[in-house]
């Protein structure tokens, strides 16, 4: 079972109560509650936590925005709470990353089936993001040495591989990354 930190928030206090003390009781740490869409948002990038129940009735227009900046940000995981099933909503959830829903009445074992699914895709997902991130960092720094390698091939006269284990030795010798010495070579010599 994974565990994490969350916040509440919506109107129904009786349902909302309900989920908060079965998560609580389960492991859960409960850090907060906020009403208002922008102390949502406040309360999520001050408290940093690992997902959000929302209850959603009448107000879904006004929370669109606010979810769908946890969504794009990938802030936390969050778990809706609804009357009933709603397409408008459906459809926003479909093109979310972690976001999932639980339609009222509102059971115990549910809500931890649903939080822990929900815990463990909002992970899975920032683990991939990380490494596009590692990769397009990866991507990026081979094609500024591979430029810095072709300046030194094209003006200095060194085959490909003479300029590489250049670049790499004063990298080494220096003791800072190729790419900062692949970069010095482009603005000096490019």
């Amino acid at each position: 079972m994974e565990y994490g930190k969350f916040i509440i928030s919506g109107e129904d206090k009786k349902t909302l109560a309900r989920v908060k003390n079965t998560l609580t009781s389960n492991g859960h740490i409960f850090i907060g509650y906020a009403r208002e869409p922008l102390n949502i948002l406040r309360h999520i990038r001050n408290t940093g936590p690992d997902f959000i129940i929302l209850e959603i009735c009448n107000n879904f227009g006004a929370m669109k925005q606010v979810l769908g900046l946890i969504d794009e940000d990938l802030l936390a995981a969050c778990l809706l709470v609804l009357d009933t099933r709603n397409d408008e909503i459906f459809e926003f959830l479909r093109s979310s990353r972690a976001m999932t829903y639980i339609t009222k009445p509102v059971f115990d074992e549910a809500v931890l089936q649903v939080t822990d699914l929900s815990l463990i895709n909002y992970r899975r997902i920032l683990d991939y993001e990380q490494k596009v991130r590692k990769l397009n960092e990866t991507l990026e720094n081979r094609k500024i040495i591979e430029k810095a390698k072709w300046i030194l091939v094209e003006r200095e006269g060194y085959s490909e591989s003479q300029a590489y284990e250049l670049i790499k030795r004063k990298s080494r010798d220096n003791r800072i990354p190729m790419r900062e010495i692949a970069e010095a070579l482009i603005l000096t010599r490019g």
